[in-house]
């Protein structure tokens, strides 16, 4: 199903409100209290022909976060949860297409870029295109309304809008993701580098003796980033086995070195890296061809396998999110019946007590 490698982004931006995904987990819950405190539940679910998943996720409250599904060859759907339910919008992208990330500063302001080179932006009232490259987009980041980043394919490259029109960042060359502590302090990832953008350039770092060693077989990379603050940046990144990827590390920025702080070696390559909303971190994992999913929390060194609703050969994911500072958790993908299963069920899974 995931015929492009989505790039990890962190999204979601503090709201006020009630925080209906919200779990209650004590503020220095240790890794097991988390597990025992609260779980990963199915929040909602679309069945159908054609393979149907949701491929990616964004969340700026409890009350408002959006899911994109995409079926086979028909155009991509757009789904709003309320803080109660699930509803589906319409979305001007087109059939065959799929969205590859998600980001928003505000309900009002969620932005969607797409396989097909589509930039689309929610306005609090309805979906619009923005603008379509001609390259396969990886990911995006919207900051505000006024400035959104785009990730691409080697072809695409990254770009960089600023309310009026869009320009290509030479120094951001080979970038696929990005994580924002402001307009100002981005930090990015792309191939066995990591980036920092100060307002004016790229400025990149090359983290790849604190990767997974190559083989002839395998080549690591760094999978995702996610910005806590200036002297606390997470990368997650994948040894990149064939067939099954992996082993997957995790890796740190103290304000002045990056280090690798935890390892392991039994899982496949992460679709995502976000907070937990305790100091932690949340992977979602895909193992193998066809992926098989898991969720891995890292906290304080350790890396531990949470239960899902669903066992790893029974499920795939492809994205995550929070609502900053909460422990308000979505992760997204697809559940089958067995490995040969000729349908699937597109299902959004939700952290809460």
């Amino acid at each position: 199903m995931r015929l492009f490698r989505p790039a990890t982004v962190l999204l979601a931006p503090a709201a006020a409100g009630a925080l209906a995904l919200a779990a209650a987990v004590p503020a220095a819950a240790s890794q097991s209290e988390i597990a025992r405190a609260a779980s990963w539940h199915t929040s909602f679910q679309v069945a159908g022909p054609n393979g149907p998943a949701f491929t990616a996720v964004t969340a700026t409250s409890g009350s408002s976060a959006w899911a994109f599904d995409a079926s086979g060859g028909a155009a991509p759907a757009a789904f709003r949860f309320n803080g109660s339910r699930w509803t589906r919008h319409a979305f001007p992208a087109g059939r065959g297409d799929f969205v590859t990330s998600a980001s928003a500063s505000s309900a009002s302001n969620v932005w969607a870029f797409t396989f097909h080179g589509l930039v689309l932006r929610f306005n609090g009232t309805s979906w619009a295109k923005v603008k379509k490259f001609s390259k396969p987009i990886g990911s995006g980041l919207a900051i505000s309304s006024t400035d959104v980043w785009v990730f691409g394919s080697p072809g695409t490259g990254t770009w960089h809008f600023n309310g009026h029109g869009w320009t290509r960042s030479l120094t951001g060359k080979g970038l696929e993701g990005a994580s924002a502590l402001s307009a100002s302090s981005i930090w990015g990832f792309g191939g066995t580098d990591v980036a920092h953008w100060n307002g004016k350039a790229w400025t990149k770092t090359s983290v790849a003796r604190l990767l997974p060693k190559n083989t002839q077989l395998s080549h690591s990379f760094v999978a995702g980033i996610y910005a806590a603050s200036a002297r606390s940046v997470y990368a997650s990144a994948s040894g990149g086995r064939q067939d099954e990827g992996g082993p997957l590390v995790v890796l740190h920025f103290n304000g002045l070195r990056w280090s690798r702080v935890a390892e392991d070696t039994s899982v496949g390559g992460p679709a995502a890296v976000i907070p937990d909303g305790r100091g932690g971190l949340w992977i979602p994992v895909d193992t193998g061809v066809p992926p098989s999913g898991s969720m891995l929390h890292f906290f304080r060194g350790h890396i531990a396998n949470v239960p899902l609703p669903f066992s790893p050969a029974h499920i795939a994911l492809f994205g995550a999110a929070i609502v900053k500072h909460t422990t308000a958790a979505l992760t997204v993908g697809f559940t089958r019946k067995s490995f040969g299963a000729r349908t699937t069920t597109a299902v959004i899974l939700r952290f809460a007590a």
